[in-house]
C-alpha cells in the first residue's frame, strides 16, 4: 500500500530533526560517534520529503515497538540530502535506509 492511510504525526522533537539537518550540533555530534550522518539538503527539503512520505510513502517493516514508531521510505529521483562520512566523503542521497528515515508516530 502506499501512502499512509490513518492518523499519524511526524515526529518534531527537535533532537531527531537536527541530526538530519547540516551544520547543527546534533548532527556533527552524530558524525563524530557514528562516523556517519544521513542529511536532508536543508530544512524545506526535510519538509517537502515529509509531505510526500505522508502521500506516497512505503512502510518499510521496521517498527520500534516501544517508542511506538513506524518508519515509511520513498524513493526521489533528485537527490534530497546526502551521506557524509567521517572521512569528509558525500553520497547524494535518494531514500534514506530504514533505520535513518523520517519517523512517524502513531
Amino acid at each position: 500500500m502506499s501512502g499512509i492511510d490513518r492518523k499519524i504525526y511526524l515526529e518534531t522533537r527537535s533532537s531527531l530533526i537536527d541530526k538530519h539537518l547540516p551544520g547543527t550540533e546534533k548532527s556533527q555530534r552524530e558524525l563524530e560517534t557514528e562516523g556517519i550522518v544521513y542529511l536532508f539538503s536543508d530544512r524545506e527539503t526535510m519538509e517537502r520529503v515529509a509531505s510526500e512520505i505522508f502521500k506516497r510513502g512505503e512502510r518499510t517493516g521496521a517498527e520500534d515497538i516501544a517508542d511506538k514508531y513506524e518508519r515509511y521510505g520513498l524513493f526521489f529521483a533528485e537527490p534530497i540530502g546526502y551521506i557524509l562520512k567521517s572521512d569528509g566523503t558525500q553520497i547524494p542521497l535518494y531514500y534514506k535506509n530504514p533505520v535513518e528515515h523520517l519517523s512517524l508516530r502513531r
